[in-house]
């Protein structure tokens, strides 16, 4: 979201109206889910997606032509085939999607979004709210009520959309080698909070790492006395070799923390594991760590292990939040839902799923 806040921010310090779209609900099978974002200008979309086809074709339409306008608007689109569906589309779900227009004339507009970009920079939870009809929108700390981190409520004679944003933990990145390098801009771009350690000082260095909040030179015999480590963090071990691969592991496991992965290979692994049973560590605690850490496949060069290790934090950050069950809900409701894929505006292809 910060991205986002920050692009709406320069387009209205540039003078350039934007408009937010965003689907608020969603029913039945919906390429996006609610809480999808797209901005769009005078000339088109010039960022995010609300799932591409049709339904994101027609929605950039009508933002360009609300672009400059006052006006907030609402619209309902069919994703079906049946003769109430307007879009063409095979997926057979709803969508709600609303369109906020941020007039670069409008003074509300720029306050709101130094506000939104102090909420996303300090880590901590907020809603967003956006107004069906009139009005500007608003970061509050709290809403208590609805039910859900995606909720429609009502507000002073008008309907709102609020929207919950929790910051999910920090990536305590040990290593700044070439794999660090390649893994620390994949996961920022993923919405990941980043930090490299290292004992080397030019493996600290900040430019190394695009999209890292901070890097820091230690002793990694000594992390717990410069760590605090949080049940939501995850720690990741990638260090030039198992001395100080169990190190940090020892350290690690020493947290509450909600994920701990280390690379290497089983023989380095092993050894580790070893070492540190020997220690005193049980079975069970040695069984939480990933190792080798990342999803399997078939990864070989440090750009392609790095792709492996931020699926891994993708699917256990979706397990903590409960993404994953809401989508096997979905998954068992739709069992004969036909999914889309769409090369361009307009065209579509067709596959269906078995489940």
């Amino acid at each position: 979201m910060k991205k986002l806040y920050q692009l709406l921010l320069d387009r209205w310090n540039q003078k350039t109206d934007t408009v937010l779209v965003t689907i608020v609900e969603g029913n039945g099978s919906v390429p996006r889910t609610t809480g999808a974002y797209m901005v769009v200008a005078k000339n088109g979309r010039i960022y995010g997606t609300i799932g591409g086809g049709n339904l994101e074709y027609q929605a950039v339409k009508k933002a360009m032509e609300l672009a400059g306008t006052a006006a907030h608007y609402v619209e309902n689109f069919d994703l079906g085939t049946g003769e109430n569906s307007e879009l063409g589309m095979v997926c057979g779900g709803r969508v709600k999607v609303l369109f906020y227009s941020a007039c670069a004339q409008d003074p509300g507009v720029g306050e709101f979004l130094k506000e939104a970009l102090a909420a996303a920079d300090e880590g901590k939870p907020y809603w967003l709210v956006l107004p069906f009809s009139e009005g500007t929108p608003r970061i509050r700390r709290e809403i208590t009520e609805g039910r859900g981190h995606c909720r429609i409520l009502e507000e002073n004679g008008q309907k709102i959309y609020a929207e919950e944003f929790c910051y999910d933990g920090r990536v305590y990145i040990f290593g700044g080698g070439h794999l660090a390098q390649e893994l620390v801009p994949v996961l920022s771009h993923l919405g990941f909070w980043c930090m490299v350690l290292d004992d080397r000082e030019e493996y600290t260095d900040h430019s190394l790492f695009p999209g890292v909040q901070e890097t820091k030179t230690v002793d990694f015999t000594a992390l717990s006395q410069i760590l605090e480590v949080k049940p939501e963090d995850y720690l990741v071990v990638v260090t030039r070799g198992h001395r100080c691969d169990a190190d940090v592991e020892r350290f690690a496991l020493r947290t509450p923390a909600s994920y701990i992965g280390v690379v290497g290979s089983k023989r380095k692994t092993r050894y580790v594991r070893e070492k540190l049973a020997s220690e005193g560590f049980t079975e069970e605690e040695l069984d939480q760590v990933y190792a080798p850490i990342g999803i399997e496949i078939g990864s070989e060069t440090p750009a392609e292990i790095a792709i492996s290790i931020a699926a891994q934090l993708i699917q256990v950050r979706a397990d903590k939040t409960g993404m994953r069950r809401k989508k096997e809900w979905r998954k068992n409701e739709e069992k004969k839902c036909k999914y889309v894929t769409c090369n361009s505006y307009g065209s579509v292809s067709v596959r269906r799923m078995r489940v």
